[in-house]
């Protein structure tokens, strides 16, 4: 079966949307379902995942594109990224999520804003906070603990760097739920942290199957879970075969045929997301920063988009799933703001297929 909505152990999360936005009315956006007027007519997503910019360039992440194109449309092309987050990028981030006016503080504003005029959402709004990817090629990560961390096998064994991975890992996980005990956020809940790397590597100088399980271990006894969405390919569909038992709690499988055009269906990660236990992840990707920009572009992802909702009553995930979203650019705030109806009816389809409500066109 799929993972399962709802859940008390997993705060009870339906929808996770992925988001980086700190803008009050974006986030007002995605909490609510707002009519033609801007009103808000009823709770929209339940759950959060908040991932931080850093000011400096380097990356939080596993990984970067190097080809010239967007996944999907040509040489895609990833690579370890070559610029790894240090000590104070995971400051930095940290100091995003926690300043006074962050995302943290916003998210709570806009929940209780909206808890005034909806009433109280079925739950408090989950927050899901972003463990920082401990690069392998980071030699010179800074001091925790009193010690120089080195993620690297550059002057030292894959043990060695294995543990000051994963030290990293627990200090800081530590530290954002510490954290959180002292802001005491009344609309929020925090749930977990999710692992950016969207697969699990192993080689002669990377381990993360080792951090994965030891960190995994350290966020339960903190009283939170780890969370993954790993990209479609057989490998990562066989890690999923007993994911709970190792590395994650909550795992949701990318189907990609939003940016793959081999790919003919949803069907296939539906399939094997079911068989395993996890959820699924709804995908929505625009770059051009304008739906009226390529339009025979747009109006294919838009196609294939529609094929993620329609099938989520074919194949059952808009009831029976949790479910993650990715809207990458602004495109849903373009579809809530956009003149057009074709637009206008994506977006309140959206908004159905969110509450169990939407039927596919005859």
């Amino acid at each position: 079966m799929y993972l399962e909505p709802g859940r008390d152990d997993l705060g009870r999360l339906r929808h996770l949307i992925l988001t980086g936005k700190n803008n009050a009315q974006e986030l007002d956006l995605y909490l609510a379902e707002h009519d033609e007027k801007g009103k808000p007519k009823r709770w929209l997503f339940d759950s959060f995942f908040l991932f931080p910019p850093v000011s400096s360039g380097n990356s939080l992440g596993a990984d970067v594109n190097i080809g010239t194109t967007m996944s999907g449309e040509g040489d895609f092309y990833a690579v370890p990224c070559p610029n790894p987050g240090n000590l104070h990028d995971w400051l930095e981030a940290f100091d995003q999520y926690y300043r006074q006016g962050g995302m943290l503080d916003i998210l709570q504003q806009e929940a209780t804003r909206l808890t005034a005029k909806l009433g109280k959402p079925p739950h408090p709004i989950n927050v899901v906070l972003l463990m920082n990817y401990p690069s392998p090629i980071q030699s010179r990560f800074g001091v925790v603990n009193g010690k120089k961390l080195n993620f690297s096998v550059k002057g030292q064994n894959l043990d060695k760097a294995s543990r000051d991975r994963l030290e990293a890992c627990q200090w800081y996980a530590t530290n954002l739920a510490k954290a959180w005990d002292k802001k005491r956020f009344s609309a929020l809940n925090l749930l977990g942290f999710y692992w950016p790397f969207e697969t699990v590597y192993r080689s002669w100088d990377v381990d993360d199957h080792w951090v994965l399980k030891e960190f995994r271990g350290h966020v339960n006894s903190l009283g939170k879970k780890m969370f993954w969405i790993p990209f479609w390919c057989s490998y990562n569909v066989h890690l999923l075969d007993d994911y709970e038992n190792y590395y994650f709690d909550a795992a949701f499988l990318q189907p990609n045929y939003m940016f793959y055009e081999n790919l003919t269906s949803v069907g296939d990660a539906a399939e094997a997301a079911h068989k395993r236990h996890a959820g699924i992840e709804m995908e929505f990707y625009e770059n051009t920063g304008n739906l009226n920009f390529r339009p025979r572009v747009i109006k294919e992802r838009i196609k294939r988009f529609r094929a993620y909702l329609d099938g989520g009553v074919r194949y059952e995930y808009m009831k029976k799933s949790a479910l993650a979203w990715y809207m990458g650019g602004k495109v849903f705030f373009q579809l809530y703001q956009s003149k057009k109806k074709k637009d206008q009816e994506l977006y309140r389809d959206i908004c159905a297929f969110i509450h169990g409500e939407y039927k596919p066109p005859a």
